[in-house]
């Protein structure tokens, strides 16, 4: 009779605590997405400035300020044609859809930057409560590291980094679809992981990478490498390799820079260099630059020909921890999410880029929680608890203040100069911005004077490097436009050296020497850039207005004045196209052109619209 008393009593005592404990939960949910909702609200201050920015000259003309697929929006185009050298159907669509938001107003391209990046940061937060059997304070870390970390500020503020955010939202669904799939091996996980694996990569090439993350995700979980998982796998690595194929083709022209320039040993020290750099830039976020240029071939420096030590370092902590999965999950993760862009083979015209490490410090901020939570001294785990809010507060700080540099073209590269005086690059770019700027009437006033600093950073680049081709390009455009016709002709004869092939030589020598009175130097020049392309408005214009002033072909002039416009229906083209019907006799056509003409605004001699009747 006791013993069956006690046995009752054992039942009552553990069914006692039901309630509580599914309260328990719920209060423990709660605490969970309200240091969630913590990590976000911060990492919205942080970046909360770059709502305001503008465009910049640095591949937004390209993705979207003359991208001619976001009008319409021209779905075949966007699925069927590669920008900027890469094809990323998704992300094109995804500015496409901003374009009808909002045409060109930059506001609602970086608002959708934002959203994705705080997603993205959601989802970090949720896969490392996954991966860290389910500590919130390693979830909260990592993931505040990740949205507030200074080198993601270039993903997030930089429009045409769209694919980053993009890529890295589906990349981290697919790895939770996985995760899933790898403890229930329900087939719809599966598919799931391997349809999100294919929008990643349709966003951006770098989730080329997923299938062997998804190794080392069976590392971290203890699955057998077996025949097996070697099979499932099989299908992600032949879509990774396809559209390896696809990238290749495209960017081999472009986006490849040539290998010449730099022998196999020195490419081999770059890869070594840019793992040091961003391993390094983890921990010491300072001097940040949206442009790193190439050592001097004759002179890789210190860094560069030292970093070989770090990596033989890297390699033994990672073979003396061999046995520490936390350790040897946190290193790969960084390391395979690096591979595509170490520079062995050069990639674009920097030789490390911040935009690189926005999924690779994942792997690092994930290490470093982790390690941090298995402190056991009170003492220690206070110091490094306060050391790592001074940290946290510091990075903050700066990605606020470093999001201000992407503000617009100007403040971009002034940045970008006082880090690296001796590059090129930003000089130009710089230059470029200020020409346009100076073409704006909003800037009549400070005309020359932007002309002046683009003429002097130009000048500065090129005695930096003298077969800098934008250079030349660049200061024959101020040239022109300060009328020193001579200089425009000299340094659009240097750039055609340079660049045969690059048509705004010959048409800016073109209209150089129309002004220096070489009419026949001029007709070659145009015929060679049309040659290159025919559609140039511009060109065409500008053969057409020699054709009709000193040859009187006004029949060739007229078909160049249509195709012009056929191109770009400008008032000043219908003008000259009705000069050139009147000089042949064709007053009808000539009255109909004047009258376009007037409609778009062109001013008209009284005379001329007198004797046409208008």
């Amino acid at each position: 009779m006791g013993k069956k008393n006690k046995l009752k009593g054992q039942k009552s005592e553990a069914s006692q605590p039901a309630r509580p404990l599914k309260k328990e939960v719920v209060n423990k949910k709660f605490s969970d997405y309200w240091v969630l909702g913590v990590v976000l609200v911060v990492t919205a201050i942080c970046f909360w400035p770059m709502l305001n920015n503008q465009f910049t000259n640095w591949d937004d003309e390209f993705y979207v300020v003359q991208n001619q697929l976001l009008r319409g929006p021209d779905w075949e185009g966007i699925f069927s044609k590669p920008v900027v050298s890469n094809y990323h159907p998704l992300t094109v669509a995804t500015l496409a859809y901003n374009y009808q938001v909002s045409e060109l107003d930059p506001s609602s391209y970086l608002t959708l930057n934002l959203l994705l990046h705080l997603a993205n940061t959601a989802l970090v937060f949720f896969l490392v409560w996954k991966l860290s059997d389910r500590k919130v304070w390693v979830a909260f870390f990592t993931a505040l590291l990740f949205g507030i970390h200074p080198m993601h500020v270039e993903s997030v503020a930089w429009v045409s980094e769209r694919k980053d955010v993009l890529y890295t939202l589906f990349f981290l669904l697919g790895i939770f679809q996985y995760l899933r799939y790898a403890d229930t091996k329900k087939s719809i996980n599966y598919w799931a992981c391997f349809l999100l694996f294919g929008l990643s990569l349709l966003s951006k090439p770098a989730a080329i990478v997923f299938p062997v993350l998804l190794l080392l995700f069976d590392y971290w979980k203890g699955l057998p490498l077996n025949r097996k998982s070697i099979i499932e796998k099989i299908p992600f690595f032949i879509f990774a390799a396809i559209f390896a194929v696809i990238t290749v083709k495209i960017q081999s022209n472009t986006a490849i820079a040539g290998t010449d320039q730099y022998p196999l040993w020195a490419r081999l020290f770059f890869g070594c260099y840019t793992v040091m750099f961003y391993f390094v830039k983890f921990f010491v976020p300072f001097s940040l630059s949206a442009f790193y240029p190439y050592p001097s071939p004759d002179n890789l420096g210190l860094p560069v020909l030292l970093s070989p030590l770090f990596i033989v370092a890297l390699l033994a902590a990672l073979w003396y921890f061999r046995k520490n999965k936390l350790i040897i999950f946190g290193l790969l993760f960084f390391i395979i999410n690096l591979l595509l862009v170490l520079q062995v083979v050069s990639i674009g015209g920097t030789i490390v880029s911040e935009r690189y490490t926005y999924v690779p410090y994942i792997g690092l901020a994930f290490l470093a929680a982790m390690l941090l939570s298995k402190l056991r001294n009170d003492s220690i785990k206070k110091t490094v608890f306060v050391s790592s809010c001074i940290v946290v507060a510091v990075f903050g700080i700066i990605t606020n203040k470093r999001v201000e540099v992407w503000k617009d073209s100007t403040s971009l590269w002034t940045d970008a100069i006082s880090k690296h005086p001796e590059a090129p690059v930003p000089r130009t770019n710089r230059a470029n911005h200020f020409i346009k700027l100076s073409a704006e009437p909003a800037y009549a006033a400070q005309k020359d004077a932007l002309l002046k600093q683009a003429l002097e950073d130009c000048t500065i680049a090129l005695q930096y490097k003298p077969n800098h081709a934008k250079g030349y390009e660049n200061r024959q455009n101020i040239y022109l436009r300060l009328r020193d016709y001579h200089g425009a002709a000299a340094d659009a004869g240097a750039l055609i050296k340079l660049e045969p092939g690059n048509r705004s030589g010959y048409y800016t020598r073109g209209t150089a020497f129309v002004q220096l009175n070489k009419p026949d130097s001029a007709l070659a020049d145009f015929n060679k850039s049309l040659s290159l392309s025919m559609n140039d408005d511009y060109t065409l214009s500008q053969r057409g207005s020699l054709l009709f002033n000193i040859y009187n072909r006004y029949d060739e002039a007229i078909t160049d004045f249509t195709n012009a416009i056929n191109i770009n229906p400008k008032g000043q083209y219908f003008l000259f196209r009705s000069y050139s019907y009147y000089r042949k006799g064709d007053l009808v056509n000539a009255k109909k052109d004047a009258a376009i003409a007037i409609q778009k605004g062109e001013a008209i001699a009284a005379d001329y619209r007198q004797y046409l009747g208008l």
